[in-house]
């Protein structure tokens, strides 16, 4: 990443800054030379060099000065990236290096020699009306590691922030750091535990964050809470917070501890609400009041999503007081509420785009679609839930089929037949959402029909099977693909060299064998799996999570060797040694989330894997050397890295290992049985 600023000497609005050069039309937008020679200008760029010779910290810390007699074409060849170069106010100085952004000035000829190393003379609010042009979440963090003045004038300036682990910092750094802020993302446990991998009681309490956010955010608009433990004591916290009536999208996702009792105080005290997601969350029914609240105080409503199971006790008549209230509802999504007991509450939202609908156990009868006809709001064009929606209900789904563009039918048991005669009218179909009961048929008709597939998404269920047929006929058919999330049954080199093949545009690809595969796969797959990743130069996520023998120590070098822009890898019953493990990370020094799960590597070459690569911020390990492996990272003192060996769940062998740096120090919240490693000791909770 390179940023780029110019900055001329004539203007003297700094309200006249607009971001509008691209890298591919910057040639058109260089300053002439006479004009570089007249008027000052400063270039920041973050520097790139060759792995090998680049240490630990990040880039070169070499600093150098270009005066205005250098070659601008070349400094712009050699830096790629370029966010911008503009005209602003007054700035001659010449930038010294800090951390690990490189800061290297360009200034006016005549004064080069007398003021190569004075201070830079750009107030904060100059810079500030530079800072808010940028929204980048990566380049507002390469810009706060410029100097102190950047840092500072981006915390003061930056309005949202995503904590992708809790424990990585502490509430009382982010409010030193962040003044205004206007919306947080926080996630909590590990990836693993939407897989029931982790501890119940492992930790991710909402609490600490809840009570210091509701202090110091007045103007919190967004909260997002991702994997987190949330009792109903929290949810209380968030309604008698400093914020609660400026609150305008909370969303609660994959979180568990609370009841729809706790959301009644929410809905009572954050009366601005826009967005409500209660999205894939394990609530406790407690009964439906806080709906009849909601639907009461709240008229600004634009998204609600309580399509989670166990929300029985809803009143049809307070969803339909809601709707006709919230004139601005887009989306709506509910769970086990009968849709041919929704009809009202559908004609009354003609401007809804996105259903979530209930429970489809009598679509399709014949005594009810003799006389029951579905109205369907016209600008619809994402559909979801549709809960043990059979292939008798379809006629009902075809009319508004043309118009899709996401698709969810994870939820539904339409056989491998009733998948294909849907597809078949899909033709605007965006995103896919299913199970494997789509069958390779299903695949065969998603190619054909919607050319314009961008991510597929197929989870695992007993009753059907997926091939590499199927995924030979996506990758050749849907070449528009972003995302491609499969379970599989057998998997092939030559289907994988047609992923990469057919899909160049793929950033997400996981690809997990089912352990009770009927078929006998094509192993190893280190060939095709090279072959993807030469095909798929743009992928940034990665899984593969195959059975032993799938993919040896050859195919972990090449996931380091050609997933040159990977950041994101899980790798299952992967590699032979140590071996396979060294010769990835070697190459791997871009990938910041690692988890591992049952691989034959041993404790000493996962420390020094560790050791190796440079991006590395979060490692998850499932396997029986986790004790071990934890002594040896600790054992090579890196700063601020805590590893943590927690016993598994009930049941599952083995234990697991957690390594993340973090400034916060080590967690107090942790289960009986935690083990931590923080620079060669132990402490035991």
């Amino acid at each position: 990443m390179v940023c780029v600023i110019a900055v001329n000497g004539g203007a003297r609005n700094p309200t006249n800054f607009s971001p509008s050069v691209s890298s591919q039309s910057i040639s058109q937008s260089v300053p002439t030379r006479k004009e570089r020679k007249k008027e000052g200008f400063v270039v920041f760029l973050h520097l790139q060099h060759d792995v090998a010779t680049k240490p630990r910290g990040g880039e070169d810390t070499t600093v150098r000065t270009y005066t205005a007699e250098s070659s601008w074409s070349r400094l712009y060849r050699l830096w790629k990236g370029i966010i911008c170069c503009t005209k602003a106010p007054s700035l001659t100085d010449t930038f010294a290096y800090k951390s690990d952004m490189m800061v290297m000035g360009v200034v006016d000829a005549e004064k080069l020699e007398s003021r190569k190393s004075l201070p830079c003379g750009m107030s904060d609010e100059t810079l500030a009306c530079v800072l808010n042009h940028i929204e980048s979440p990566q380049d507002r963090a390469a810009v706060s590691m410029v100097c102190q003045q950047w840092r500072r004038v981006d915390g003061m300036t930056r309005k949202f922030v995503t904590i992708a682990n809790m424990y990585a910092t502490s509430p009382a750094s982010l409010t030193r750091r962040f003044k205004g802020l206007e919306g947080i993302k926080l996630k909590g446990k590990p990836r693993a535990a939407e897989y029931n991998l982790v501890r119940s009681d492992w930790g991710g309490y909402g609490e600490p964050w809840l009570k210091v956010l509701g202090r110091q955010y007045a103007d919190l608009h967004i909260l997002q809470l991702r994997r987190l433990t949330v009792l109903d004591s929290d949810l209380e916290l968030i309604a008698s917070s400093t914020f609660s009536s400026a609150l305008h999208v909370l969303h609660l996702h994959k979180c568990v501890g609370f009841t729809t009792k706790g959301l009644l105080p929410v809905v009572r005290a954050c009366r601005s609400l826009r967005r409500l997601s209660l999205e894939d969350s394990e609530v406790e029914d407690k009964g439906g009041e806080w709906l009849h609240a909601l639907a009461l105080n709240d008229s600004t409503l634009e998204e609600l999503h309580f399509g989670v199971l166990g929300i029985e006790a809803i009143d049809i008549e307070d969803l339909t007081i809601l709707v006709e209230k919230s004139k601005s509802l887009v989306c709506l999504k509910v769970a086990e509420i009968e849709l041919l007991d929704m009809i009202d509450v559908l004609q009354r939202v003609p401007s809804l785009e996105d259903l979530g609908a209930g429970s489809c156990n009598y679509l399709g009868a014949k005594d009810v679609d003799d006389f029951v006809s579905i109205p369907w709001p016209k600008k619809l064009n994402a559909l979801s839930g549709m809960w043990s929606l059979m292939d008798s209900g379809l006629p009902q789904i075809l009319p508004i089929a043309p118009n899709l563009i996401k698709l969810d039918l994870k939820y539904t048991l339409l056989s491998c037949e009733g998948h294909c005669l849907l597809l078949s009218h899909c033709f605007s179909l965006q995103e896919l959402q299913t199970r494997n009961t789509l069958g390779d048929d299903g695949m065969e008709t998603l190619s054909r029909s919607c050319k314009g597939l961008k991510k597929l998404r197929v989870e695992d269920d007993e009753t059907g099977a997926i091939t590499q047929r199927g995924i030979v006929a996506v990758a050749q058919g849907c070449e528009q693909l972003v995302q491609l999330i499969l379970y599989v049954a057998n998997i092939s080199n030559a289907a994988l060299a047609m992923v990469g093949q057919g899909c160049p545009h793929l950033v997400d690809v996981r690809i997990v064998l089912e352990p009770s595969a009927r078929y006998a796969p094509d192993f190893p797959l280190d060939d095709g799996l090279k072959l993807m990743l030469k095909g798929c130069v743009n992928l940034r996520r990665l899984a593969v999570y195959l059975r032993y023998g799938g993919l040896t120590d050859k195919g972990m070098e090449y996931i380091g060797v050609y997933g040159k822009n990977l950041q994101w890898l899980l790798v299952g019953c992967a590699g032979n040694s140590d071996v396979g493990l060294a010769n990835f990370a070697h190459w791997a020094q871009r990938i910041q989330r690692l988890e591992i799960r049952d691989c034959p590597f041993g404790e000493t070459g996962m420390a020094e894997a560790v050791s190796a690569m440079s991006s590395l911020k979060y490692l998850w390990v499932q396997g029986s050397r986790a004790l071990e492996a934890g002594e040896k990272l600790s054992a090579l003192s890196l700063p601020c890295l805590n590893v943590e060996v927690c016993p598994p769940p009930a049941g599952q062998p083995g234990g697991q290992l957690f390594a993340y740096y973090s400034l916060a120090g080590p967690r107090k919240d942790g289960p009986t049985g935690l083990k931590t490693f923080i620079s060669n000791t132990v402490k035991d909770q």
